[in-house]
């Protein structure tokens, strides 16, 4: 046994050697990370051809449809839409009272928010028309709003403005910094 001594030194010594030879090639190829970051950053959840409601007291407030949703944060219940949405708003008796789409939107059930982004329009049962690229719906305090460039059209012209406050149905708003082309009638 003696004579196999330093042929078992010799093995371990060069696998020390071999593994102290990988560990110092071994470096993090940012981009290599960043892949493999971002395939465990997913959705928990997907889905397609989306259509929620929700009610109160038994009766549709809110209607929404979209091609994809996807559930970005189980905890917070984070919810993207990469497709864009539809969201439908329902007075008491059940009617549309506004109407809102945008090409991406997502919803932060934590916070009770959904932001609109590109291509967002909203239309109330008056039948004025808002068009900007970033909308924040406020479904606890009830409110629209932006601090973005917005056009609204109304029966009675265009006004442009840098941002702009609403109820959540875009019965009642306020522009900021507004200007425009208004019909004006003499009496």
């Amino acid at each position: 046994m003696k004579g196999d001594w330093p042929y078992k030194a010799t093995v371990k010594a060069l696998l020390a050697g071999a593994l102290i030879f990988i560990l110092v090639q071994c470096k993090n190829d940012i981009q290599q990370v960043n892949s493999i970051t971002a395939a465990l950053d997913t959705a928990q959840m997907t889905g397609k051809d989306v259509e929620l409601t929700r009610s109160l007291n038994g009766l549709i407030s809110v209607r929404m449809r979209s091609p994809e949703v996807r559930q970005l944060q189980e905890s917070d219940n984070t919810f993207e839409f990469p497709k864009g949405l539809e969201l439908f708003m329902y007075d008491t008796l059940g009617n549309v009272t506004s109407h809102m789409s945008a090409s991406y939107s997502i919803y932060y059930d934590k916070e009770g928010v959904w932001e609109a982004k590109s291509n967002v329009v909203v239309n109330n049962e008056k039948g004025d028309r808002l068009n900007t690229e970033y909308l924040v719906w406020n479904r606890e305090k009830e409110t629209i709003e932006t601090n973005q460039f917005v056009k609204i059209t109304t029966a009675d012209g265009i006004i442009y403005g840098d941002g702009m406050v609403a109820d959540q149905h875009f019965n009642n708003w306020e522009v900021k910094n507004g200007r425009g082309v208004f019909d004006i009638e003499n009496e």
